[in-house]
């Protein structure tokens, strides 16, 4: 990025491909969380709809497109984009405290990092917000919600072509230094080899799942990593195969004792207090904990009732009243 000027790295017209993208990676942990914690199905469904609602709304990704053009535009900050997806996040039958809303914005911020980090092209930026949206409309799909991503994905497309090669460059590249500031260590991105002790990425990862990974960057990594360890338990332990192999009783030999896969952890997790770990509750959706709070109140279902559009999708109008507005 160094041969880029300061204006080619701030360009206002990454801003929807920030927020889409970032949004689509805060409903994968939602997703996630709702079904670690056993949140009935009626509500998560609410919540997962609720809340591509309102991240896709037309008003909403027509205000970013169209306010990223006016010569005064601006590039989001980190601040202004957090404080959105906060909002974006708790206008359904769900509420983060402060501390899940830090550790959703960390996961969110460093797969996305990621994913950008993988790719070789400024069309891949295109391809990545893609399956993030392909992705989405596989949680609990129903005809509303495909409606409203199709629509999403030819509005970007349009916006893209619309661009010509030399925005869509910067674009791309806007995206990524925009997450140069983020560092955090993801417990999962280590676990998979894809980040090192140190925050960094690695660039080549010895695994055959690498490539695999890399391909479908902007998939629902969470769903992708916990079916890969199902099929990993389910293949025969290969030094059990080995002991067989040698005619050697496992009991008989320390140097064969399987690992205890908790205590492991545990140990793991007391050397490197300073990472995202997952939770108990957590450790079988492959998902750094976050804390989600359903909201049963009166006032809150009344909220939501009351954001309905003419068109019948649940959308927060505070929220659209709000970012419509923006310069």
């Amino acid at each position: 990025m160094a041969n880029f000027s300061p204006r080619q790295l701030s360009n206002p017209r990454a801003n929807v491909f920030i927020l889409v993208n970032l949004g689509c990676e805060m409903l994968y942990v939602i997703d996630q969380r709702l079904k670690a914690q056993q949140i009935a199905q009626d509500k998560s469904v609410q919540v997962i709809h609720d809340v591509t609602s309102v991240l896709l709304e037309p008003k909403f990704i027509d205000s970013l497109l169209n306010g990223s053009k006016h010569n005064s535009a601006q590039l989001l900050t980190a601040e202004h984009c957090k404080f959105m997806l906060n909002d974006i996040a708790t206008c359904s039958l769900m509420r983060l405290d402060e501390q899940s809303m830090s550790k959703l914005w960390n996961l969110m911020t460093m797969v996305y990092k990621w994913q950008l980090f993988v790719s070789r092209h400024q069309h891949h930026l295109l391809e990545i917000t893609f399956r993030h949206l392909e992705a989405i409309n596989r949680l609990y799909p129903d005809a509303k919600r495909h409606m409203l991503i199709d629509f999403t994905k030819n509005t970007l497309l349009d916006f893209w072509n619309a661009s010509g090669e030399d925005a869509q460059l910067s674009i791309y590249q806007t995206n990524r230094a925009w997450l140069q500031c983020f560092n955090t260590k993801i417990s999962l991105l280590i676990r998979m080899g894809f980040q090192a002790m140190d925050g960094s990425f690695i660039r080549d990862v010895d695994q055959d799942y690498y490539a695999e990974y890399v391909e479908s960057a902007g998939d629902n990594i969470y769903a992708k990593s916990a079916d890969q360890r199902e099929r990993q338990q389910r293949e025969p332990n290969s030094m059990d195969q080995l002991a067989a192999q040698l005619n050697i009783n496992p009991a008989q030999s320390e140097d064969l004792q399987p690992i205890n896969a908790r205590q492991f952890q545990q140990q793991f997790e007391q050397a490197f207090g300073n990472v995202l770990f997952n939770d108990t509750a957590a450790s079988s959706s492959g998902c750094e904990f976050v804390q989600l709070q359903p909201t049963t109140s009166a006032s809150s279902s009344e909220k939501v009732a009351t954001s309905m559009s003419r068109g019948g999708s649940l959308l927060n109008q505070n929220l659209l009243d709000l970012y419509s507005k923006m310069p």
